[in-house]
């Protein structure tokens, strides 16, 4: 990419954040379980950016703004190792501490880069309907990418 394609998209980002407090990002990928979402702008609240895999975006965007916007009010905290069964609808979710959030949020890593700051990153992990998770045996989700060790794991 082009440095100057580069500054633009980035500003663009820095301005739906200035609007909105939240930039989703959307990386395609071949499969749906490997396609996914994830947030810029949380950083800026203390608070690590969010990436959910595997949901066609009519899920994934309403979660990812309901989530952010509660944690940009100061109303919500969210912690590896954490379970929630109000993010998505019918599911509990597992907040799993991304190893790499560099490379797996590569846009919110560059944003943040020319601010000097860090970019740390939770994965929303949701099980299949059979309420298997994808580290479990006999899941329907193995294909979703788990970018950290569940806390269930220990």
């Amino acid at each position: 990419m082009a440095a100057g394609q580069q500054e633009t998209e980035l500003g663009q980002i820095g301005e739906a954040i200035a609007r909105s407090g939240v930039y989703l990002q959307f990386v395609p990928q071949p499969t749906a379980l490997e396609t996914c979402w994830y947030t810029i702008g949380l950083t800026e609240h203390g608070h690590p950016e969010l990436i959910l895999f595997g949901l066609p975006p009519d899920i994934c965007r309403p979660a990812l703004l309901a989530v952010a916007g509660e944690v940009i009010a100061g109303r919500r905290v969210l912690t590896a190792g954490q379970c929630a069964d109000d993010v998505l609808e019918g599911h509990q979710v597992e907040f799993v501490a991304v190893t790499e959030p560099d490379r797996h949020l590569p846009a919110a890593a560059q944003f943040y880069a020319f601010r000097g700051a860090a970019v740390q990153a939770l994965q929303i992990v949701w099980p299949d309907r059979y309420h298997r998770w994808p580290w479990q045996p006999g899941t329907r989700v193995e294909d979703m990418p788990v970018l950290g060790r569940p806390a269930s794991l220990g």
